[in-house]
């Protein structure tokens, strides 16, 4: 009984020092965004759903409905656009700063979650056994084919793509390098759509979902100007902020029936926009949640997007295991989140934060020095 408590009173330490924007809370730093938070993790459990197919098609769930938690991923990386441009600011930072703080942020953890899933393929599932070159290829972020080893990190393939672009634009301009390389993403997108060309690494390097990044980032720009949308009175404002977001999430929901062939970035990346354009804007006009909760989820979103497939594959396992019973299959519908979500967070709490904070300290910034 003593140990449980101390226990759960480290862990509960360990929650109440990590969720909290406690940097929010000084006068340097920059603003925190509450209604974003929700997206963030909004968009991250629609990812998962979106690799759960085994189970729910033994739940005998219509296809086209599962097919509506695809606007995760094109949420995820309008989030991303904005995350970033937030981060950058107004005034920038240096290539070496920003490309330091990303890959110490995103590869180690990537890294290991590739190398176990590598592991889950070739000795446990066996039925999809994975090349050493896919693996060195995956850990370099090289596409060889349309998925990496931990397919649904696909999407990080292209944030990693983007944040080298960032990185080389910002040294070109340290203020503008964002909006530059918002520019010039859109150019990649053209490029790959008018080329011609079917390489498989130009093919991924050029794809679409690059616009997505371009739309988050003038939407920063937007919430950065002021107040919006427009100068409206208070009621008129919030009541065309939350048009916004209804008509984006409405657009989402209704894509797999009516308009399923339509270009991605027309049916869900303009949607996805509209939809964080409007939270943002409720927020700046007082229409926000703080939630503790949601805060700090939201900092485990990237546990959630590495882990999310191992509960996955378990979950079907049990379903095929068990003849495809559709009792359990709609069981798992809602357990395996909860599952993500508890597997998530002690990865959060005592992987990815140490991690991060170990590997800040060993190779600090120019503008850190060592102790």
């Amino acid at each position: 009984m003593v140990f449980s408590t101390i226990g759960t009173v480290s862990f509960a330490s360990r929650v109440n020092a990590e969720y909290d924007p406690a940097a929010a809370r000084t006068a340097q730093a920059k603003r925190f965004w509450y209604n974003p938070q929700l997206l963030r993790l909004i968009s991250a459990y629609a990812i998962a759903y979106i690799h759960m197919a085994g189970v729910v098609s033994a739940a005998h769930v219509d296809p086209a409905v599962l097919s509506i938690f695809r606007f995760g991923t094109d949420l995820f990386v309008v989030m991303a656009g904005f995350l970033t441009a937030h981060v950058l600011g107004n005034n920038g930072k240096s290539a070496g700063t920003y490309l330091r703080t990303r890959l110490i942020r995103i590869v180690p953890l990537y890294w290991g979650f590739t190398v176990l899933a590598f592991l889950v393929e070739n000795y446990a599932m066996k039925s999809h056994p994975k090349p050493l070159s896919e693996l060195f290829m995956s850990l370099a972020f090289v596409p060889y084919g349309p998925y990496p080893i931990l397919y649904p990190t696909w999407t990080l393939l292209v944030i990693v793509e983007f944040s080298l672009i960032i990185a080389a634009f910002q040294l070109v301009s340290v203020k503008y390098g964002i909006f530059y390389s918002a520019t010039f993403a859109v150019f990649l997108a053209a490029a790959g759509h008018t080329s011609g060309i079917e390489n498989p690494i130009f093919v991924f390097y050029t794809n679409p979902i690059l616009i997505d990044f371009a739309l988050g980032i003038i939407i920063f720009k937007l919430a950065n100007s002021g107040p919006f949308p427009f100068k409206l009175p208070w009621h008129g404002a919030v009541a065309v902020a939350a048009a916004a977001v209804a008509f984006g999430a409405v657009a989402a929901v209704l894509r797999p029936f009516f308009w399923p062939a339509l270009p991605r970035v027309l049916a869900l990346g303009l949607p996805m926009s509209l939809l964080l354009l409007g939270t943002v804007a409720l927020e700046q006009l007082g229409v926000y949640s703080d939630s503790k909760l949601v805060n700090f989820l939201a900092k485990c979103t990237y546990s959630i997007y590495l882990t999310h497939w191992f509960v996955d594959v378990v979950s079907e396992k049990l379903v095929a295991e068990s003849g495809g019973s559709a009792r359990l299959a709609t069981v798992l519908l809602f357990v395996a989140p909860v599952a993500v979500t508890c597997v998530s967070v002690l990865v959060y709490l005592y992987g990815e934060v140490p991690l991060t904070r170990y590997l800040s300290d060993r190779f600090p910034g120019p503008e850190r020095k060592p102790a």
